[in-house]
């Protein structure tokens, strides 16, 4: 079985096949809107003697720079390439959690619910609770190392 790396920052990370082909399915997206491909149409109307520009509805973030959008700065890209990544792995993480374990981090971390209201609804003690997400959080950590 082959390994996969993608490099993130300075670090190569190993990564499913999956993972692997969607980060560089973005490189090239990336690369294509930076280079300004499509910039737009000059649209003429000879009966009402105009000239316009119709801009294309996908745009090179440089063009967009030059034409003052406010980008905070050059790691934006990287930073949702990033993110992306971090997604499409805690994605393959989850769906090797067990039922019970996908609820607690459901609980937990989408619904925001507390420790002590799930150990409620649980009838289980708040410690007991916290153990199961503590083990929880090291089967999903092994994803991220």
């Amino acid at each position: 079985m082959s390994e996969f790396f993608i490099k993130i920052g300075k670090e190569q990370v190993c990564v499913s096949e999956e993972i692997y082909k969607e980060y560089y399915k973005m490189k090239r997206r990336e690369r294509y809107l930076e280079e300004d491909i499509k910039v737009g149409r000059i649209a003429v109307d000879p009966e009402a003697e105009t000239v316009d520009f119709i801009p294309s509805k996908e745009d090179s973030i440089n063009r967009l720079m030059d034409l003052g959008g406010d980008f905070e700065d050059d790691q934006m890209i990287e930073d949702i390439l990033c993110d992306k990544a971090t997604m499409l792995i805690l994605q393959e993480a989850m769906a090797e959690l067990n039922e019970k374990e996908q609820e607690l981090i459901q609980a937990l971390y989408y619904n925001d619910q507390t420790v002590r209201e799930v150990a409620e609804e649980e009838n289980i003690s708040h410690v007991a609770v916290i153990k199961r997400r503590n083990k929880v959080l090291d089967k999903l950590k092994k994803y991220f190392l």
